[in-house]
């Protein structure tokens, strides 16, 4: 067993070891910032933490540098808001842009009676081979006679199958006939050129699906026929550098009246639509037939450069057309972002809601169910509202008499329009014979076109260049005096707080070792048994006490001489 008896100064001296410790902290840790201030270039801090600084001049300078330091934030809080607002500005970047740095605009031709009628009978046998009903060749005629002037939105003709019975036709896959009796290369085009030089239409033309069925294109990606085209010709789509008639594309579109449709009340004429490469659909403008149209286009290209990037699409109103992460990105499977892609998207999903299907003749394949001949009635009953397409916020402006298809589609960054002109002139009575054409003439109206750049107001280098500026004209400091105090505050600081920490827990143990040590310590063994040890330490224990009594009356006695002695010397 051991007991141990601390003093009271033993006990006094940790509680007055924190004081010390801290006067201790603050006075290496004061001459840490006067060894930054020493050499730090950010104006007003060596002033500030100067050695020989006095009082008032420290509180001087350190108002200077409170004031300084806080006009600096507030400027920057009003640069950073100027930047978050994110405005653009639109300029003209080239007024002499090359119309051969752009490719040929796609032509897409299409008959409004969309069928040879005289195949009509080639396709029973082909496709009602089977069939002796008169009452469902008949229906199958209908039909058939309804997919004439099809095309989206214009889903009106199939009202008349509304009580008929179109589900005994669902084994027949419509599109298939409709392809089959759409009118063919050689009977629809004739006289093709290309800038002067003869062509055969059939190998620059392609049959391609779009929004008003199925038509010819020129200078196409979408099909097939344009993608080999692209690996057999490495100038495919093809350029022009002229600009004027006969400078591009001249076609002869041959619309053989006799052979449409005989119940058909839809006029004579084309359809004729011009977009950019990878666009599905846009809207066509008519051309009527017996007329010689002269199609002038004059194209302009408007984009944003990548500093607009850093802003949200929903900010800039336009998507990047690899920008996928974009919750504004919508296009067709399978297809980059047009806006024009994000809109027939919007459409065919419209579709899908109100009839479950898709009409695959005016989208390209995709994920969604094709329209059975038994989904007909439904697409005409749904046909009023998806005659319009409102963007989102336009009901506050414009007064909507239907219900229509809200569809949020921006604009691509990088567009190229087209403002056409179209001239349609009639030719005489004696230049047609019995025959019914379009003679068409497609070229551009310029050489050059104009191109509009959009660039954010206060980019991203506009805001580190303003910080820059700030920060040297409040506090004098530049980019290596950030990283001087990034150094210091990460680097100096923690290393001066681990050593800090590491001399106070030294301090502290040796502490501790030096009260145990002057701490006395009285050990007795308890097995202590043996009578004979402890009438041993009694004994000395008597004889120490009988030696002090001894002594005692001798030094009192030798004291008394002394003073005595000590008197008498003094007399």
């Amino acid at each position: 067993m051991t007991l141990a008896y601390l003093p009271l100064r033993a006990r006094s001296k940790p509680i007055q070891l924190p004081q010390r410790y801290m006067q201790q902290l603050v006075n290496a840790a004061w001459q840490l910032a006067l060894r930054f201030g020493r050499r730090t270039t950010i104006h007003g801090l060596d002033r500030l933490l100067g050695a020989r600084a006095s009082r008032w001049e420290r509180f001087v300078w350190l108002c200077t540098f409170l004031c300084a330091f806080l006009g600096a934030v507030y400027v920057c809080l009003i640069l950073s808001r100027r930047y978050n607002e994110g405005n653009f500005q639109t300029v003209v970047d080239s007024t002499r842009y090359p119309v051969y740095r752009i490719p040929f605009p796609v032509i897409t031709i299409c008959n409004r009676n969309r069928l040879n009628w005289e195949r009509l009978e080639l396709a029973k046998t082909r496709f009602m081979a089977n069939v002796s009903d008169a009452l469902q060749l008949q229906l199958f005629e209908r039909i058939i006679g309804s997919y004439n002037g099809m095309s989206f939105a214009k889903f009106s003709a199939f009202e008349s199958l509304r009580d008929e019975p179109t589900a005994q036709l669902n084994h027949i896959n419509f599109s298939l006939v409709v392809d089959f009796m759409t009118w063919r290369c050689e009977e629809l085009l004739a006289n093709c050129k290309w800038r002067r030089h003869v062509l055969n239409c059939c190998e620059i033309f392609s049959k391609r699906r779009s929004k008003n069925g199925l038509c010819w294109a020129f200078n196409t990606l979408e099909t097939a026929e344009g993608k080999r085209m692209q690996l057999l010709d490495p100038m495919w789509p093809w350029r022009t550098g002229s600009a004027g008639p006969m400078s591009a594309l001249q076609v002869r579109v041959l619309l053989q009246p006799n052979k449409q449709h005989p119940g058909s009340s839809i006029e004579q004429g084309i359809e004729v639509m011009v977009t950019e490469p990878y666009v599905w659909h846009k809207d066509p403008f008519f051309i009527p037939a017996n007329t010689q149209t002269i199609l002038e286009m004059e194209p302009t290209i408007y984009f944003y450069d990548n500093d607009t990037r850093a802003v949200g699409s929903d900010q800039r109103q336009c998507v990047f057309d690899n920008e996928h992460g974009s919750r504004d990105f919508k296009s067709l499977l399978g297809y980059i972002y047009m806006i024009e892609n994000c809109q027939s998207e919007c459409h065919q999903e419209y579709l899908v809601r109100f009839c479950n299907c898709t009409m695959d003749l005016l989208f390209p394949p995709g994920q969604y169910r094709s329209c059975r001949s038994q989904d007909l009635a439904c697409l005409a009953t749904h046909n009023d509202k998806l005659l319009h397409s409102y963007q989102p916020g336009e009901e506050r402006y414009v007064r909507s008499n239907s219900e229509g298809m809200v569809c949020k589609c921006f604009r691509n960054c990088y567009s190229l329009n087209y403002l056409n002109d179209v001239r349609p002139s009639f030719l005489p009575a004696e230049s047609l014979g019995n025959s019914s054409f379009v003679d068409l003439d497609v070229h551009f109206r310029f050489e050059t076109l104009m191109v509009y750049r959009t660039s954010l107001v206060f980019g991203w280098v506009d805001l580190m260049v303003s910080f820059g500026g700030i920060a040297g004209l409040f506090l004098g400091c530049s980019l290596i005096s950030g990283m001087e105090l990034a150094y210091f505050l990460c680097i100096e600081v923690p290393a001066f707080c681990v050593d800090e920490m590491r001399q106070r827990w030294r301090l502290r143990a040796t502490r501790r070792m030096d009260t145990v040590d002057a701490t006395p310590t009285l050990h007795i063994r308890s097995n202590m048994s043996n009578r004979l040890e402890q009438y041993i330490m009694q004994l000395k224990m008597e004889q120490a006490d009988n030696a002090q009594a001894k002594s005692t009356p001798a030094f009192q006695k030798w004291q008394r001489q002394t003073f005595a002695h000590k008197h008498l010397i003094n007399k």
